[in-house]
């Protein structure tokens, strides 16, 4: 009956395996997030003018760093809304990198558009329903 310490020894090792610490050294990535959310609750029937322009660069050295935006915009009107996000992020530099290992960089853009007619900001419809 050996099966049973068997299985009794590879469980305890297994449960001791999370408290051994890593030997793997950690190499930490630069990021770069962008994210923007535009409202448009309008009277008119054309769509809004919506528009988010990002750009993200890096130099090649970049280690630890991180840049993190959010921006919101909320426009209300009897008319056409025009709405305009341009952001322009450059990562670099950052903590000595001694690991011997080259991080990626991470770019994230995220960017939600959100285009609601509302008839009772449009003057159009509300003499419509007045009487004559």
């Amino acid at each position: 009956m050996r099966f049973p310490l068997l299985s009794l020894s590879l469980f305890s090792l297994s449960a001791v395996l999370p408290l051994v610490p890593s030997v793997t050294p950690s190499a930490n990535a630069c990021a770069i997030v962008d994210a923007t959310t535009q409202v448009a609750i309008h009277g008119s029937p054309n769509p809004a003018q919506q528009k988010n322009n990002v750009t993200m660069g890096h130099d090649d050295n970049c280690f630890n760093n991180n840049i993190v935006n959010t921006t919101t915009q909320l426009g209300i009107s009897p008319g056409e809304v025009q709405q305009t996000h341009q952001g322009d992020y450059f990562v670099g530099g950052g903590n000595l990198n001694n690991t011997g290992f080259t991080t990626p960089v991470i770019q994230v853009p995220v960017g939600t558009q959100v285009d609601v007619y509302s008839p009772a900001h449009d003057p159009q419809f509300l003499k419509s329903l007045l009487p004559q």
